[in-house]
Formats: C-alpha cells, sequence, structure tokens
C-alpha cells in the first residue's frame, strides 16, 4: 500500500476516530484505525463495537491495500508534523512508513483482517435531515440522560416519533428533557439512542452546515454524510413511561429572567454541601426566594424579581438539575410551571411549547 494525502485532511480525519478508538478494551485491534487505500480515496475506519465511523478522503493512490495502524500515536504522529503531504507506506510484517518533508516514522500495525466488519445497512429507514437541527435536538436533551450503569434502559435518548413530530427525550428518573422538531422521518417504533453513542455523534455533527442522511434499522441508528457515515448500536429493551411523571399545566406559572435566574442559582449554591445539594425555592406575588443552609458553614440567601401574581409555594429543588435545566433553554425569559405539592417543576422557553425540563423535587 502506497498513497499521499494532505496533512490536514488526514489530521481531521484522525482527529473523529481516536475518542472512539481511545477507550479501553481486551481487543487490540480496537485500538487501531483501518487504513483502506483504494483508487482515488482512502477511508479510515474505527469502531468500539458500539459506535463506528467511516471517514472518506481524496487521495493519491499509487499502491491499493488495507492495515491496520494504533490511531492514538498515529494522531500524535500527524500532528507534529508540518502543513504539508504526508506519504504513508506499507511494509512487511503489517508496518507502516510515515513520510512528510525529512520526518520519517515507521509505525507498527495489526493484519487488517482482524479488524471486525463493517455494519451492511441496507434494509434501513433513511432520510435527509438538517445537520443543524439533530444537533440542536441533541443539545436540548442529552444532559439529563442518565450516567447510572446499572439503569442501562435510561442511559440514552429515546427517539420516538407521533403523527406530526419526531422526539426526543431524556431522564435520569430525577428530571426530564423534552423536545418535538419535525425531522420528516418516519420510525416504526420507538428506539433508544446511547449516551455514549450520543456523545461521539455530537462531536462529530459539530460544525457541519449540510443536510445529512439519518436513519434507523433493527439494531443500529446511522448518519450518513458524502466525506463520513457513523452508526451507533441502540440500546436494547424498554425505555420507561416518561408520560407517567409529565403533571399537568401548572396552575401556578411565573416568568422569570434566564440570566438573573443562572447567577442567582449559582451564587446560592456555593452553600451546598457535597452531600446534599438541595435549594429551598420560595415564589411570592413578584419574587422568588433562593435559600442554601449548609450543616458545617452557613446558609445563603438571594431574592430576584419574577412576574407572579398567585398564591405563594415553595419546593427544594437539586441546584446543579435545576442550573442545567435553565441552560438548556435559550430564550431571554424562562416559564417555570407548579402544579401541585410533590410534583416536578416544569421550565419551558417563553412562547415555545416543543421543548421543556422539568426537575423532580426534593424530599423535606
Amino acid at each position: 500500500m502506497f498513497f499521499e494525502i494532505m496533512r490536514d485532511t488526514l489530521l481531521d480525519s484522525l482527529s473523529k476516530t481516536v475518542p472512539i478508538t481511545e477507550k479501553r478494551t481486551s481487543l487490540p485491534i480496537l485500538s487501531h484505525v483501518l487504513l483502506e487505500a483504494e483508487s482515488s480515496t482512502v477511508t479510515l475506519v474505527a469502531t468500539d463495537l458500539e459506535v463506528g465511523i467511516r471517514v472518506t478522503n481524496e487521495s493519491q493512490v499509487t499502491d491499493p491495500g488495507m492495515l491496520a495502524i494504533p490511531s492514538k500515536k498515529m494522531y500524535e504522529i500527524v500532528k507534529e508534523l508540518g502543513p504539508a503531504t504526508v506519504s504513508l507506506r506499507s511494509l512487511e510484517n503489517h508496518r507502516m512508513v510515515i513520510e512528510a518533508g525529512h520526518s520519517v516514522f515507521e509505525l507498527s500495525g495489526m493484519d487488517a483482517g482482524e479488524y471486525p466488519a463493517w455494519l451492511t445497512l441496507d434494509q434501513a429507514q433513511a432520510v435527509t435531515v438538517s445537520a443543524e437541527k439533530l444537533l440542536h435536538m441533541i443539545d436540548k436533551t442529552m444532559f439529563a440522560a442518565s450516567t447510572d450503569d446499572s439503569r442501562f434502559n435510561l442511559n440514552g435518548i429515546l427517539f420516538e416519533q407521533d403523527d406530526k413530530h419526531s422526539r426526543f427525550v431524556a431522564t435520569d428518573g430525577h428530571r426530564l428533557a423534552l423536545i418535538n422538531e419535525e425531522l420528516g422521518f418516519t420510525l416504526e417504533s420507538s428506539v433508544v439512542i446511547p449516551r455514549k453513542g450520543i456523545a461521539e455523534l455530537r462531536r462529530v455533527l459539530e460544525g457541519v452546515k449540510e443536510e445529512i442522511v439519518l436513519g434507523v434499522e433493527q439494531k443500529n441508528l446511522f448518519v450518513k454524510t458524502e466525506r463520513f457515515m457513523m452508526t451507533v448500536r441502540l440500546i436494547e429493551g424498554d425505555y420507561p413511561d416518561y408520560r407517567k411523571v409529565i403533571p399537568e399545566r401548572g396552575n401556578k406559572i411565573l416568568k422569570i429572567k434566564r440570566q438573573e435566574l443562572i447567577r442567582t442559582v449559582r451564587r446560592v449554591a456555593v452553600l451546598t454541601s457535597d452531600r446534599n445539594k438541595g435549594i429551598t425555592i420560595r415564589v411570592l406575588p413578584g419574587n422568588m426566594e433562593v435559600t442554601a443552609v449548609h450543616p458545617d458553614l452557613g446558609t445563603a440567601k438571594d431574592t430576584l424579581n419574577v412576574e407572579y401574581e398567585g398564591e405563594e409555594f415553595s419546593m427544594i429543588v437539586n441546584a446543579s438539575y435545576l442550573q442545567e435545566a435553565v441552560a438548556a433553554i435559550d430564550t431571554e425569559v424562562v416559564s417555570m410551571e407548579f402544579h401541585k405539592e410533590g410534583s416536578p417543576i416544569v421550565l419551558r422557553p417563553d412562547g415555545i411549547d416543543t421543548y421543556f425540563n422539568l426537575v423532580m423535587p426534593m424530599r423535606k
């Protein structure tokens, strides 16, 4: 195998593959990137058996071939090279020579035949969607997905559809985020996309402006552009009925400036403890009091103006959950709803009904 490629192009491709191959694995081949040189293109393939990516680049291929090379070390080498053409040539015993200018590296690899086969997704449902819209849906929900490995069916985002909208839902049992968008997609049944796969997908989509092909088949989701294709193995198992925790529209509704709420919660949260992140919110006509009590260090209290004319109510919520929920809203004003004691607090962008977050109250 022998081919030449621009250093910046190769580095960009490796930056997309390295995070997938960096994870600890009992299979040494999975720490490698597979190089496939053919005709006038070079394709880099990386997988951890749950997430996979293929990145294809134009290249001057003199001698086609395939070889698996340590992904992270190759990235480190290419990163240090100057912005010029890089030539890569395979030797016997699965070794590769990397040359650029006066720099020469020889790197040991592995037999390409040992690399896992790439998935064939010919039967997948697929549609063209906006990359920015898909990224928007991910950003509005991913933070609420569970990180508890023992709750595997909550370690991801539920992707479902009704007659009009595609819907992303994420929850860890203490909070929930839900967004509806028109993707023009048709799903035969709901699927759960794992948090790890969503994080990798988000990283690859960041900066992509063109439309992408989004598809789902029985066990995998895939995203495809002209240059790359990513697959994510879906979580098997039923997602909890999240609708049971969504309260009726609150009869206590207040409006509050988003940045003021974020700053107030951040200030008061300084005096929460590591074991108890709870802050008390007390809402009165015209203002909101936010307090925290640290068992050893003292107390904190802050007050801010709100639009509210109803009865007084109060609740204890996790400060971190509330901060993340409000941060995910991008309107200047946040609508906060409270139905009754013991029900969650619901936060919406003011004037927008297609997205909301809810945070469960803590025990008093």
